[in-house]
């Protein structure tokens, strides 16, 4: 199983100010042809949070627990939501808040509502206790993968391991390549029939600040033992090599918990 390559520098969180979505000059690789292992696409928000510095995990359950009675009170169509702690140093955030949708229209619709009619009073009652900067808002969609059996089902309150990694194609190596080697990729993991992992491409709707980045991909793993497993598998092996003949990645690791299903 390929090893977890980390997360690409993350900026994402739900825009409060309804932002639109912007198309990306960069490359993008979609799923082969024949492919069909992920589930109907989606839009998620990434947004960079702060939170005040006596803040408990306590304190943050309380206010997921009050921020998703304000959605159910709202009806909005979303189809989940999660938090992304880093496990590494950074100091632009403490975590980011992903907020899932399946589909741009029912994410423009909740913003607008959200903007018009729930944003003031969220903001006060707050006070101080997350904050974030709209600049530090983005959204990517699934482009083809693999989907975790586990982690597509997980429940409200259950953990995974989301590894991010923002990739450039080595000279020689171009979207042909990427797409031959996830072809041999997924017969792999099909014929392992794991249920602890998953992989996504995914496809920034904002233009990325790193020219050279030409994909982004993140690797899914249920918890750290599966990840250490795929880790094990993935060292020494043919996919490694093939890999990194092919590609050169920045990569980023996180902690996740599912906070709305």
């Amino acid at each position: 199983m390929k090893l977890a390559l980390s997360l690409l520098t993350l900026a994402l969180f739900l825009t409060a100010c309804g932002q639109t979505e912007k198309s990306t000059d960069s490359q993008t690789y979609m799923a082969p042809e024949e492919e069909a292992t992920v589930s109907d696409p989606l839009i998620a928000d990434f947004v960079w949070n702060t939170t005040a510095s006596d803040m408990t995990d306590e304190d943050l359950a309380d206010i997921v627990t009050r921020w998703n009675a304000r959605i159910d009170a709202a009806g909005y169509d979303m189809v989940g939501a999660n938090i992304l702690k880093p496990q590494f140093e950074e100091e632009r955030y403490d975590f980011i808040w992903v907020l899932m949708w399946p589909s741009s229209d029912a994410r423009d619709a909740a913003w607008a509502d959200w903007n018009a009619n729930q944003l003031e009073d969220w903001t006060a009652e707050l006070d101080g206790a997350l904050s974030y900067d709209e600049e530090n808002i983005f959204t990517f969609k699934p482009a083809g993968g693999w989907d975790s059996e586990e982690i597509a089902n997980l429940p409200q309150g259950g953990t995974f391991i989301p590894s991010w990694s923002f990739c450039s194609m080595n000279e020689g190596y171009d979207e042909a390549a990427l797409a031959e080697y996830r072809k041999s990729y997924d017969a792999e993991l099909a014929q392992d029939n794991s249920t602890d992992y998953g992989y996504y491409i995914m496809e920034p709707q904002f233009n990325l600040p790193n020219e050279e980045v030409d994909f982004v991909w993140l690797d899914l793993f249920s918890n750290e033992p599966a990840r250490q497993a795929g880790i094990d598998a993935w060292t020494g092996s043919a996919s490694e090599e093939r890999w990194n003949e092919m590609t050169t990645c920045d990569n980023f690791l996180f902690a996740a918990t599912a906070i709305r299903r």
